[in-house]
């Protein structure tokens, strides 16, 4: 997955790029999920031949019908429906690409369906939800695809957009980076990404990661507190586009 172009204040700061494009900036002192960041020596640079938005819209369609017919798409359902939502805004954070010629683009279009799928869920009837991505992998294509779908693509701070009714979606995201840059002083109705530890130690496995394990360790304890956690269902159509994937919603005031 893909990490964030941001500023990140902190005191000594200084600017680490990533390797899948986030400019990390770092204080010089944040579960890696099975699915991982992809370095940029291995990604394209090319959208695949010969697609377009019309057929961008006809392969997401196509992909939204089968969604549907899944084990996956109706648990989920079932499990995001029996709650009473107050979703008021949606942000999709390092998605991919969905044009880029590689391996990856059709996982990131199923990641682009399970998002729509739950904004469709959690907004009140009647209501549209104001829907943000952001992601450096995006091409120009990726960004007209998604204005077609009523969503708006952030060059950087779509963090601005994260409040107490927001559902959060970040799909992978390295804890390093969402942690710190994403979810610091934020608590998000729904958020569903990677797990959220309150320990990480053993993923500290380069400086930049160990410059702000304090600070994530602290993070992450902040963040679960008073959350309820499930496991998005198994998918079967794509065997690691939604694997590990986890649900955070708050519990409710009388539990």
């Amino acid at each position: 997955m893909s990490q964030k172009s941001s500023n990140w204040k902190r005191e000594r700061r200084k600017q680490v790029q990533s390797d899948d494009g986030w400019t990390v900036v770092s204080g010089g002192r944040a579960n890696d999920g099975a699915q991982t960041s992809q370095l940029q020596s291995a990604r394209p640079t090319r959208v695949a031949n010969g697609l377009t938005e019309e057929k961008l819209l006809d392969e997401l369609q196509a992909m939204q019908r089968k969604w549907e017919k899944t084990s996956c798409a109706k648990n989920l359902a079932r499990m995001l429906g029996l709650r009473d939502w107050t979703v008021q805004g949606a942000v999709c954070i390092g998605v991919g690409s969905f044009s880029l010629d590689w391996d990856h683009r059709y996982r990131s279009l199923w990641q682009l369906v399970l998002f729509r799928a739950v904004v469709e869920t959690v907004q009140q009837e009647g209501a549209s939800l104001a829907l943000y991505a952001q992601e450096p992998a995006f091409t120009p294509l990726d960004i007209s695809f998604l204005s077609r779908l009523g969503i708006k693509v952030m060059s950087s701070e779509i963090e601005s957009h994260i409040t107490s009714t927001s559902f959060v979606y970040a799909p992978f995201v390295d804890w390093y980076i969402l942690l710190p840059m994403f979810l610091k002083g934020r608590d998000p109705e729904l958020y569903i990404g990677n797990e959220i530890l309150g320990g990480y130690g053993t993923y500290a496995n380069t400086q930049e990661k160990k410059d702000v394990l304090k600070d994530c360790n602290e993070l992450g304890k902040i963040f679960a507190r008073g959350k309820e956690r499930r496991k998005v269902p198994e998918f079967e159509e794509h065997g690691n586009a939604l694997e590990g994937l986890m649900i955070y919603w708050k519990e409710d005031e009388d539990d």
